[in-house]
């Protein structure tokens, strides 16, 4: 049986106000968690568990399988889920931040297979960012398993992004965004 993904779903009639004593959303994570990056509100527990569980997915290149991709093909993400996954990455660590020299050794986080397409990621931390494979790990003459890996980034707003050392080879970044993003060493290797 194949799980389905929860989703966030919001009314008119229910919105998602500010946590009490804060003007927005980007206040309270900036003010309370020194993450200004954030904009959101946070996901709920359940799609928390489900983000931790397909994060958690161990790669297999041979099969085509990835964290963010499942039989149906790539998995979509928000903005939303995008930053849950950035703030508890490496068990809470949060995104790798380049202009530290000291962290430019870590994993940025693993994201092939996902849907951003048509997001709006702009200002995120998603340098070292995983969204393809490489030229070591890429099986020659396999594109179909290349493509599998492939994060889609179409139509998305990644301005003022930080992408450094973000692996983005062959990904298609057609109506993108990147306007003042930083991509100093990204592989962007055959990308659109």
């Amino acid at each position: 049986m194949n799980e389905q993904p929860p989703t966030q779903t919001k009314t008119a009639t229910q919105p998602n106000p500010a946590p009490e004593g804060y003007s927005s959303w980007n206040d309270y994570w900036t003010k309370a968690h020194n993450q200004p990056w954030r904009t959101e509100p946070e996901i709920d527990e359940e799609r928390q568990r489900y983000l931790a569980k397909r994060r958690a997915v161990m790669p297999n290149i041979e099969r085509g399988i990835y964290p963010f991709r499942d039989e149906n093909g790539g998995i979509k993400l928000t903005r939303a889920d995008v930053e849950w996954l950035l703030a508890s990455h490496e068990d809470g660590r949060g995104p790798v931040d380049w202009e530290d020299e000291n962290q430019r050794e870590r994993q940025g986080m693993d994201l092939r297979g996902a849907c951003l397409a048509n997001s709006d990621l702009h200002g995120l931390p998603l340098a070292a960012l995983q969204g393809s494979l490489d030229f070591d790990t890429a099986p020659e003459g396999d594109d179909g398993s290349i493509d599998a890996a492939v994060v889609h980034l179409e139509q998305v707003n990644l301005q003022d992004a930080h992408l450094e050392h973000a692996l983005l080879r062959r990904v298609d970044l057609s109506n993108a965004d990147l306007r003042s993003s930083q991509l100093t060493g990204a592989n962007l290797y055959g990308a659109t």
